[in-house]
């Protein structure tokens, strides 16, 4: 199960996608989408970093289950009034339009989290790779997404 993002074209139409390598294309599994929805909220100081710590620890403990973001960001105690705008399309992967505005607010805040991350000794044990990816994406999105 995961997240599959496809570039909206100037008529808020999915372009065609006819390989998994694509750059209209961009895939992540549940347990990316849920980190990169906690770091978001990291970045745009919804939550603390004590918090982020916890999210951390608890996520590495949870290695090789399958959760959704929304679940992930449940058991980690992000209340439903945290879930921002910017970030509610991407809680689920039921078909739907995000529009750019969107795209690139979630963009920034992940992207603040990450440039927190390159800043701080503290690093994670994770590889931020995907989640630099995912913001360069979003980013690139002249007229949004199709999210399923």
């Amino acid at each position: 199960m995961g997240y599959e993002l496809v570039k909206l074209d100037e008529n808020d139409e999915p372009f065609e996608v006819r390989e998994a390598v694509d750059d209209n294309y961009f895939r992540l599994n549940t347990e990316l989408i849920g980190r990169a929805s906690y770091l978001a909220l990291w970045g745009a100081g919804i939550i603390s970093g004590e918090e982020m710590i916890k999210y951390t620890t608890e996520a590495t403990a949870l290695d090789g289950e399958t959760v959704s973001a929304s679940e992930l960001l449940s058991v980690h105690g992000i209340k439903t009034e945290l879930k921002v705008e910017w970030l509610e399309p991407f809680t689920n992967n039921n078909k739907k339009t995000v529009g750019r505005n969107l795209c690139v607010m979630f963009a920034n805040t992940l992207n603040d989290a990450l440039t927190m991350i390159e800043d701080s000794p503290i690093q994670p044990d994770y590889e931020l790779k995907e989640m630099v990816d995912f913001v360069d994406f979003l980013q690139s999105c002249q007229h949004g997404v199709w999210l399923e």
